[in-house]
């Protein structure tokens, strides 16, 4: 464990936590992210942001200066579905983007409690609709974060079900894939999560799809049929409220013969990939799944270990 992973922990209790005990609402989650964004949407000389749409959905496209590759990595920001947007997740696609030397699109999908369910998910498949009408689908990885790794799983579904090809693979970031609530670790870790209190996951339905099922597939994606569905990587920290999301998903689709790559990571917090300006754990996180798009798309260079 690094020393800055040692002073993270606390610091994310007593500038996160503590808020989300004082105000358990999903909607507590995009004033944080709000105030976060004019830190993380600085960007290096080297990587270009052009807001471009697809499919008629906002969607920031960011390069890096001499990438050679064709392929597309379609990123889904996290953020409770409330929240987020491409700006608050540019520490980790701009990565991505330097890294991989793909082109990252950042889709800018529609947020509740204002566009509910399926609102976010019907723009993240017109994107992708779209992103083929440039990019073969075998040279395409769809990945996102927590929320965002939800809408990647759901967006695989619809997909799968609506008969568009299906992209190379897919990248899953502490997803939440039981919206249902079923895990046992949304309880056994709630004093252990370092941002989350469990009294806020029972905001998510409210907020997201209020009256719907929580067991609707595109929902929550443990309840679809995973067969057939592209290679799928997952990174999950052992002390999150979402670890048995990521665990079972990873379960179920090993059963249905889909390749999985998982990593459980200790004592990171939520997605700390987006901490990859302070924490080595979470630069050698994304170096994890840059490695995991190399093997995928034939088309990516293999690259030395970037910081």
């Amino acid at each position: 464990m690094s020393l800055q992973l040692f002073f993270i922990d606390p610091l994310l209790r007593f500038q996160v936590k503590r808020r989300f005990k004082k105000n358990p609402d999903l909607m507590t989650l995009r004033a944080i992210m709000v105030a976060q964004e004019p830190m993380n949407s600085k960007l290096p000389a080297d990587i270009t942001a052009q807001q471009i749409e697809l499919g008629g959905v906002p969607v920031e496209k960011l390069t890096a200066t001499g990438a050679e590759t064709s392929g597309a990595f379609l990123y889904i920001h996290g953020g409770g579905w409330v929240g987020g947007s491409p700006r608050t997740h540019r520490p980790l696609t701009r990565r991505l983007a330097a890294q991989t030397g793909m082109a990252v699109y950042a889709v800018d999908y529609r947020l509740a409690p204002e566009h509910v369910f399926p609102a976010g998910l019907d723009d993240c498949v017109a994107a992708y609709r779209a992103l083929l009408e440039k990019v073969p689908a075998h040279q395409i990885v769809v990945g996102g974060d927590s929320a965002g790794g939800n809408l990647t799983l759901a967006l695989a579904l619809r997909l799968k079900a609506e008969g568009v090809a299906l992209p190379a693979a897919l990248v899953c970031l502490s997803p939440a894939t039981d919206l249902a609530a079923t895990g046992g670790s949304r309880v056994t870790n709630a004093k252990r999560d370092a941002l989350f209190v469990e009294a806020m996951m029972h905001t998510v339905e409210p907020r997201y799809f209020p009256g719907g099922n929580a067991q609707n597939p595109y929902i929550s994606p443990l309840y679809g049929d995973v067969a057939g569905l592209p290679p799928t990587f997952f990174h999950v920290g052992d002390t999150e409220m979402l670890l048995d999301d990521s665990l079972r998903m990873a379960d179920k689709m090993r059963a249905a013969a889909v390749p999985v790559t998982i990593k459980v990571w200790p004592r990171v917090p939520h997605v700390w990939h987006l901490l990859a300006d302070l924490l080595p754990e979470a630069r050698q996180a994304i170096y994890e799944v840059v490695a995991f798009v190399h093997v995928h798309l034939r088309n990516v260079p293999t690259l030395e270990k970037a910081s």
